[in-house]
């Protein structure tokens, strides 16, 4: 069974498209992660103007990575998931609350590790491949966070709907919203799960607009995911040749900040969950 993620991006004569590509393995003979890239490419046409785009899938140790090479094409992509697993996942996403745990157990592994010793020219391939990991376990923790609340409250639901142009615009009976709400629960949790939770510009208004939590500055995250980006697309080199700024201080100040940031939001969520309109 193969990888694919989501793809989504605005053609030249204003079409939104939004699709799935398939995703290649990486390279797991490799000893290091700069070795263990492979990539493949997807033609993807515009319904509307049936102009035809290459995308171009990247994939190594450190993640999956999409970039539309004809152009200059804005694309958002999802992280790499195995589609018969989607339905479990997505009810997974509405039901578990063990979002903080798995966050926490995630960032211990990662102290662990930059703990143990390792010949210095494996070292930085180890650093680039941890901080994927880290910006990785805080986007799912964004995005699994904000489905369980959101689709868990009614309340929380309604702003969704009033405060999100693009779910604002999808139409439902009236069936469905009064007689069918666990089918659209998996609606709206289907929808949000196939957001690009390190696209920021989106997800930090979103959080303000329903879950009234202000992210406040998070300029170390905007930059850890654009590192994350040349840590996938060239492991840890940028386009210039040169390594990417990051050791085993900045992993660890960012797991610092990282649990800073989500101890926040848990604290948001305790107090919605234990407010009025919490749970359908």
């Amino acid at each position: 069974m193969s990888l694919q993620m989501e793809v989504r991006f605005t053609c030249d004569c204003g079409n939104h498209i939004d699709t799935i590509v398939p995703v290649p393995d990486p390279d797991f003979t490799a000893e290091r992660t700069r070795d263990s890239v492979s990539e493949e490419y997807e033609e993807i046409f515009c319904d509307s103007c049936l102009k035809e785009y290459e995308a171009q899938i990247i994939s190594s140790f450190s993640g999956a990575d999409c970039s539309i090479n004809n152009g200059n094409i804005d694309v958002h992509y999802g992280v790499p998931y195995y589609p018969m697993e989607e339905d479990s996942e997505v009810d997974w996403l509405v039901e578990s609350n063990d979002q903080l745990s798995i966050f926490h157990s995630q960032v211990k592994s990662v102290e662990k590790i930059l703990n143990t010793s390792i010949d210095e020219t494996a070292k930085f391939d180890l650093i680039v491949m941890l901080h994927g990991h880290v910006v990785a376990a805080v986007e799912s923790y964004l995005s699994s966070t904000f489905i369980h609340l959101v689709t868990n409250s009614n309340q929380l639901l309604r702003k969704l709907v009033e405060t999100d142009t693009e779910f604002s615009k999808r139409k439902f009976t009236l069936k469905e919203i009064f007689e069918e709400h666990e089918k659209l629960q998996r609606t709206v949790a289907t929808y949000l799960k196939n957001l690009i939770f390190h696209n920021l510009d989106k997800i930090k208004p979103m959080y303000k607009d329903v879950l009234d939590f202000d992210f406040g500055n998070v300029g170390w995250l905007f930059k850890a995911v654009n590192i994350r980006h040349h840590c996938v697309h060239r492991a840890g080199y940028d386009k210039d040749g040169e390594r990417v700024d990051i050791s085993p201080e900045s992993i660890t100040e960012l797991v610092s900040k990282s649990n800073t940031l989500i101890e926040s939001i848990e604290k948001k969520s305790k107090e919605l969950q234990s407010g009025d309109g919490f749970s359908f």
